[in-house]
């Protein structure tokens, strides 16, 4: 805000001086130009998070320099975030006068950058794991005073719904080797319907997949690839979803589409889409594979075939 008035006093004082000079009056001291020693005013500076800095933040907001300066957090600590990239803005995103907003194709390419950030950081893809991605854009303050970079960071779970939890210690490499975040097998937090299946299902939470469960993880997939527009109806993403789903489910049990068919012990959900994911070019569901209310299976079922469920 200080700009356009600075400027406005300098250009009334250069044409007093300009007159004075008209006049072939010289201040004594000086060279007889008056600006040409002015410097230009610095560009304003941000500090900017680094990769593998951990963050304590209670949500997703949008990014804000003066907020992340003041909550890093040591990894060992309870924390949200991490992040796994500081990216930057181009193209005609950056000429725009407010930062992209989910929808706009600046965001979007934001967010996908951010996913492959994320996979490298992790050890592998973060779609089969117990993780979320967020991508915080600056604020209109931040924006307006030049900023055009953007913070990536990864979070951990604790449901499969996409809950964000505190986590203690670094998520790097946390998909490689014996992968400690890795999705496997869930316990069930839901209702039980009049048919005797499941109802409506409120969380996923992991556990040893020898420990009684109701869930596993069958693998990620992608729906309504190339479709841009709003957020489509949930009888589409639902068909969208199980056409996809379905299948992969029979391969990893090791069936034919006709075998599992003829199975009755097993069901499918799947993880969601909300409007701001989609809004931010996701396109990927999370498929999983349930076991009837009440009947809680002690191992993996992958490659189980059929074979009956290993109560």
């Amino acid at each position: 805000m200080m700009m356009p008035a600075r400027t406005a006093i300098t250009a009334v004082l250069v044409g007093a001086l300009l007159g004075l000079s008209g006049c072939g009056l010289r201040v004594a001291g000086t060279d007889g130009d008056l600006v040409d020693d002015w410097k230009p005013m610095a560009a304003a500076k941000f500090d900017l998070p680094t990769v593998g800095m951990c963050l304590d933040s209670p949500s997703k907001a949008p990014f804000d320099p003066a907020f992340v300066r003041s909550t890093p957090i040591e990894c060992e600590r309870g924390h949200t975030l991490e992040v796994v990239l500081v990216g930057t803005i181009e193209g005609k995103a950056a000429q725009a006068p407010e930062p992209p907003a989910p929808g706009s194709e600046g965001y979007q390419a934001a967010y996908a950058a951010c996913g492959q950030a994320a996979g490298g950081y992790v050890g592998g893809d973060w779609y089969t794991g117990m993780l979320g991605i967020s991508v915080q854009m600056p604020t209109r303050a931040p924006w307006g005073g030049g900023l055009r970079s953007y913070v990536c960071s990864v979070y951990a779970l604790s449901s499969a719904y996409g809950v964000m939890s505190f986590t203690s210690g670094s998520l790097k490499g946390a998909l490689a080797g014996d992968a400690p975040k890795a999705l496997r097998c869930l316990d069930v937090v839901g209702n039980k319907a009049a048919n005797g299946w499941w109802d409506a299902i409120s969380a996923l939470t992991p556990i040893d997949c020898a420990q009684p469960h109701e869930a596993e993880f069958v693998g990620a997939v992608q729906i309504g690839t190339g479709a841009g527009g709003a957020l489509p109806a949930k009888d589409v993403l639902k068909k969208w979803t199980t056409d996809i789903c379905w299948p992969v489910v029979a391969t990893f049990m090791g069936l034919s589409r006709a075998q599992f068919d003829n199975r009755e012990d097993i069901g499918l959900t799947w993880e969601g889409m909300s409007k701001y994911q989609w809004d931010a070019g996701e396109r990927h569901q999370r498929c999983f594979v349930l076991f009837s209310p009440g009947k809680k299976v002690h191992a993996s079922i992958k490659g189980l075939g059929t074979k009956p469920l290993p109560v």
